[in-house]
């Protein structure tokens, strides 16, 4: 079987708490040195127990625990076996927890909507989520908004998030800014990190909202300790502009430096400048072009023009009009007005061959990239 996706999972184990059982913690010390297991907790016995005699909610948690490990060594076949007998009385959390398991598209369907049948609202979100994106069946926008916000009104964040990415949009419903600042706002209030940055930039812009630039920075904060990435690059950049909270160059840096190593294309573009500038950084060229030649793959215009001009002074890399002009070529071509005066002038002072180089690598370094 396939590994469950890890927000799903994550909604698999609300069973546990569903039954009243306390969970092992996560940080318990391991014993894979043991040469054979440790006997099983007693808890872990009596569910044992519970579920071969056929109580459903034992059934459900001892499928829990063999698929998360928890209690149990993980064995996901071992897991579905007990979802399977618990499924059997029409338990919406073991179908739930089979559609989660299950590697057939028709199957998933199939588990997602008898358990949303029973208003079970992870199911209801899966649904509504296969729907928005045609899994297992035909896509159909309209269908996904009204299942998925079944899902939000029973508590489902994750629902309600894309709830309020859909009413913003106008897709499968009429755009709605303020009721999809409302969807977001209460799973923000959930502490859905998605639906916090969100909340965060609507009420940067004031869409669907009162524009409120210090509550913004709140909820970005509060994503952004989350480990969203892209809230940390949002943060990074309120901070060194000063929109919403004072000016801190340190901070921002800090932060930056957590999207840029996350992978967040534009956060690296701006960290690189930081470098460039020394501001709120040690000033150095050799990190700004490493931050602007990672975003300038990822086909950030401004960074991939910056790192031109590094390559043409020989600041922080060696001097190579070659890779220049190349880079200068793909600015161009990423929309950036100034690279391609930069370029030209570049040229008058090349040598035809080494222009021909610059083009080629310009080619090999596009097909390199690719659509980006």
């Amino acid at each position: 079987m396939r590994k469950p996706r890890v927000l799903e999972l994550i909604a698999t184990a609300l069973v546990m708490a569903s039954c009243g059982t306390s969970q092992q913690s996560s940080g318990s010390p391991s014993t894979a040195a043991s040469p054979a297991p440790a006997p099983a907790p007693v808890e872990a016995t009596d569910v044992v127990t519970r579920a071969e005699r056929g109580d459903i909610d034992a059934q459900v948690l001892l499928g829990t625990m063999y698929a998360e490990g928890r209690g149990m060594p993980r064995d996901l076949a071992v897991a579905g076996t007990w979802f399977e007998r618990a499924a059997t009385s029409g338990d919406p959390r073991a179908h739930y927890a089979l559609a989660v398991l299950a590697e057939d598209p028709a199957a998933r369907i199939r588990h997602l909507d008898i358990a949303a049948r029973a208003d079970h609202a992870p199911a209801l979100r899966g649904l509504g989520l296969a729907y928005l994106r045609g899994e297992g069946l035909a896509q159909n926008e309209v269908e996904s908004a009204r299942l998925l916000a079944r899902a939000a009104d029973r508590g489902d964040a994750e629902a309600g998030f894309v709830l309020g990415m859909l009413l913003a949009e106008g897709r499968g419903v009429e755009p709605d800014a303020l009721e999809s600042v409302r969807r977001w706002q209460a799973a923000a209030e959930q502490g859905f990190a998605l639906a916090q940055r969100s909340l965060a930039t609507a009420l940067a812009k004031g869409r669907g909202v009162a524009a409120d630039p210090e509550l913004a920075v709140t909820w970005l904060r509060r994503a952004a300790d989350q480990g969203l990435a892209e809230a940390q690059a949002d943060l990074g950049l309120a901070l060194l502009e000063g929109r919403g909270t004072p000016t801190n160059p340190v901070e921002a840096a800090s932060w930056l430096r957590r999207a840029a190593e996350a992978d967040v294309a534009v956060a690296q573009s701006n960290l690189a400048l930081l470098h460039l500038k020394g501001e709120g950084v040690p000033q150095d060229d050799a990190l700004a072009a490493h931050w602007f030649q990672r975003a300038a793959e990822r086909g950030v215009g401004a960074a991939q023009q910056r790192l031109a001009m590094l390559y043409e002074l020989g600041r922080g890399v060696a001097q190579d009009d070659a890779r220049a002009f190349a880079w200068y070529t793909l600015a161009e071509a990423s929309g950036e007005r100034l690279a391609r005066e930069r370029r030209d002038a570049l040229e008058r002072r090349m040598p035809s061959d080494r222009v021909e180089a610059g083009r080629e690598l310009a080619r090999e370094i596009a097909a390199r990239l690719g659509p980006l």
